[in-house]
């Protein structure tokens, strides 16, 4: 391997992981039970959240939070959305009160929001280590393997429980954000490919209903390219241009990298359904903006390309007065927004 090129990814890594961790400190508030003031004002009794055990790995113990909305009543079993947080595989906690009214919302319309733990590899790798200039590459594959491997595993745990939670085991979506968005892209590659790790982790014949990707990439090991034995699911993307952490269209070095803007050039049309939405002056704080400002277009995409199948290709480009990135955050989301310490002391 090229070591500049790997150093150069290396660092690039580092900045995206530094990035998320300052991010993560500054926005998310300490974990706790949900309530009507986190979830925008939802009567006492209509949001549950339950915690659950559902892996250990070496020692460490990895928890799923189901949340649903007791107040919504289905005929059939309710589809359910698997989230994953962001954090540059270093940090996240899968629930926090700033995205607590997005999983109040998801849970509105009917799905079991179901986030989880996942094994942080760069956090190991730099605590334990082993992260060195000459193996940054292989260390982040391995924190996204690691991270795919939890969320099959969290999904083998939500299928098993189908009955008893009344859920719909043909409806299960994954969804992310940042490393959990990469997570979440690299989780159905290996589904539609047949890969050991899928097949070792997941029930026989398993497929994904969709997929919502919030600044994630699919991140491959060098030389991979971007085929699928059969076809993924519906994939909805919401990147900006001027993400310089995470892929926006295509990257061959050490690694492979593949983004939505090549994703909808190379899979183009309505066979290969999907809905990107596009900033052309976003960076990565569209890592989370879409939880605040795009619901209503998730729930779309939800319904007409996942729920019913509908055969769509869309492209939605935001052009914006103010645009979405880390220099207009406070502007467009600091009044809407837990800021850690100081929130707690203005409650």
């Amino acid at each position: 391997m090229n070591r500049p090129l790997t150093t150069l990814f290396v660092l690039l890594l580092s900045v995206c992981a530094a990035s998320a961790v300052a991010h993560a400190a500054k926005a998310a508030g300490p974990e706790r039970e949900v309530t009507p003031e986190a979830t925008g004002g939802v009567q006492p009794g209509a949001i549950g959240k339950t915690s659950f055990l559902y892996a250990t790995r070496e020692a460490q113990e990895l928890y799923l939070d189901r949340i649903v909305d007791t107040s919504v009543k289905v005929a059939d079993q309710k589809p359910v959305i698997i989230f994953s947080t962001g954090g540059g595989w270093e940090v996240g906690v899968r629930f926090d009160r700033n995205s607590a009214p997005f999983f109040e919302y998801l849970a509105s319309l009917g799905y079991v929001v179901v986030t989880i733990d996942y094994r942080l590899g760069m956090k190991q790798a730099k605590e334990q280590g082993e992260l060195t200039p000459d193996n940054g590459v292989e260390m982040y594959l391995r924190a996204i393997e690691w991270g795919v491997e939890d969320l099959f595993d969290a999904t083998s745990y939500v299928l098993r429980q189908a009955d008893d939670w009344n859920v719909d085991p043909d409806q299960v979506v994954i969804m992310g954000s940042s490393a959990g968005a990469t997570n979440s892209l690299v989780a159905e590659f290996n589904v539609a490919n047949g890969t050991e790790l899928a097949l070792t982790h997941l029930p026989a014949d398993f497929r994904y209903a969709g997929v919502i990707a919030m600044a994630g990439a699919f991140w491959l090991k060098a030389d991979t390219p971007l085929t699928f034995k059969s076809k993924p699911a519906p994939i909805m993307f919401f990147h900006g241009a001027k993400d310089h952490l995470v892929t926006y269209d295509e990257v061959q070095g050490p690694f492979s990298g593949y983004g939505p803007a090549y994703y909808l050039r190379e899979f183009a049309g309505p066979d290969f359904p999907k809905w990107f939405v596009d900033f052309p002056e976003g960076d990565h704080v569209i890592s989370f903006a879409p939880m605040m400002d795009y619901r209503l277009e998730m729930a779309a995409f939800l319904q007409k390309l996942v729920r019913e199948r509908q055969p769509l290709s869309v492209h939605t480009v935001e052009q914006a007065g103010i645009p979405k990135n880390f220099a207009n955050f406070a502007k467009l989301y600091g009044d809407r927004m837990f800021l850690g310490a100081e929130a707690e002391q203005q409650e």
